[in-house]
């Protein structure tokens, strides 16, 4: 949380510490293959270069192979993804089928994000499935007395929808469930959230053939597998796409665990925070956690010891800030304002926006959230005590924001 990082145009200055940093300083090796976004996705961007490369190493990665968000071709960004396709000789033909959305262009032609086209080049050459033959190819070649710990981002699910036509043909007759709070859905969502779980059933396939390839090197019994996102999908709930907003559709993710020390076949409802995996992968390999990381260790929820973990989960995004205890969620901030826009195309100008009043949510009687309690004299109590406990988890993150420039890092003075 004190990183700074609030926004996709933040990054951490080099040397920031990490759990990633911890587990390589104990000895493990440290490699990343897909989206990793610690660097600005700006549009002069070189995930190859030797630059990136000292800086990823600085933040505690042994190697990576990395790439930009599906659709960011076109801006000019340079990944592996983007300088294998051109060695192929594919590039402009993916270049091509992004021009349906036009993505990450403004103005912005063509159909809207969220509006699905099928894949019409050989799968091979789809994002996912580049991202996940490199994780399965890493995990062949990988050959140092080394324990490893692997990162694999998949871009997807992500919009621009982009499905396979085999897996949008799985789900083509399925019945999809309507948005939401959305009174007037478009004719072009039903096949957008259909091409989406498609987009997810890709994924789901690879994650199956790294396991396959886990088992192959003889690791299964001693390796721990953790599959998580960093964040949901409107897909047309409160009239809304993507994210950078607090409703469910957009902060709740699957976090799914396993591997020695985790009870198998159990559910949890527990409050947790993205944050909280550093401490919790690094426990589970018997490595200090970093003094500085303030998230908190799952391994007695995941082990079956306790059912509790967090009293509240927090939650920043710009100016915008959320705080839910299970029952209430209190979004103090425009959960339909893109923080990031200012900033998206001139990265020299700031790239927040001012907070709205707070919106109350009871997800135990409303778990759509279509009743703002906030100005509820009813719930005038609830309200403040919400916005105490905020106030107190705000003040736990202080430290200002890095620039761009990647100033050195100063840790947070206790």
């Amino acid at each position: 949380m004190n990183s700074g990082c609030f926004t996709n145009l933040h990054e951490p200055p080099p040397g920031t510490p990490s759990f990633g940093s911890q587990l390589r300083a104990a000895g493990y090796r440290t490699a990343a293959v897909g989206k990793v976004h610690m660097e600005i996705h700006a549009y002069d961007a070189d995930y190859t270069s030797a630059d990136h490369a000292a800086f990823m190493d600085s933040l505690g990665w042994d190697e990576t192979t990395e790439l930009s968000g599906n659709g960011m071709l076109r801006t000019g960004i340079k990944c592996a993804y983007s300088e294998w396709l051109k060695r192929a000789g594919r590039f402009a033909d993916v270049v091509r089928f992004y021009d349906h959305w036009g993505y990450f262009m403004d103005p912005q032609p063509g159909a809207p994000d969220f509006s699905a086209q099928v894949w019409p080049l050989p799968e091979a050459l789809h994002e996912t499935s580049f991202v996940g033959q490199q994780a399965v190819e890493w995990l062949t070649r990988y050959d140092a007395p080394l324990p490893y710990f692997l990162h694999v981002g998949f871009a997807g699910p992500h919009s621009p929808i982009e499905p396979l036509p085999r897996l949008r043909d799985r789900y083509r007759d399925a019945p999809e469930t309507p948005p939401w709070n959305n009174a007037d859905p478009t004719d072009w969502l039903p096949d957008g959230r259909r091409g989406y779980r498609a987009m997810i059933t890709e994924i789901d396939e690879w994650v199956g053939r790294i396991r396959d390839a886990v088992e192959a090197r003889g690791e299964l019994g001693n390796t721990v597998f953790v599959y998580t996102a960093d964040h949901g999908e409107m897909a047309g709930d409160h009239g809304a796409f993507q994210k950078t907003c607090f409703y469910e559709g957009a902060m709740r993710v699957p976090l799914l665990a396993a591997g020695p020390g985790i009870a198998a076949g159990q559910e949890s409802d527990a409050l947790v925070e993205l944050i909280d995996l550093g401490k919790t992968l690094c426990e589970l390999c018997g490595v200090a956690p970093h003094a500085l990381d303030q998230g908190r260790s799952l391994v007695p929820v995941l082990s079956g010891e306790t059912v509790q973990h967090r009293d509240t989960v927090y939650a920043a995004m710009g100016c915008d800030r959320m705080l839910f205890d299970g029952e209430w969620k209190l979004m103090w901030g425009d959960p339909r304002s893109d923080t990031r826009k200012l900033g998206r195309l001139h990265l020299d100008k700031p790239v927040n926006i001012a907070p709205s009043p707070p919106r109350l949510y009871n997800l135990r009687e409303d778990p759509h959230e279509t009743r703002d309690l906030a100005d509820d004299p009813a719930h005038r109590d609830i309200l403040a005590r919400m916005l105490q406990k905020l106030l107190a988890r705000i003040n736990e993150n202080t430290q200002a924001q890095p620039n761009r420039s990647r100033g050195e890092y100063r840790p947070v003075q206790g």
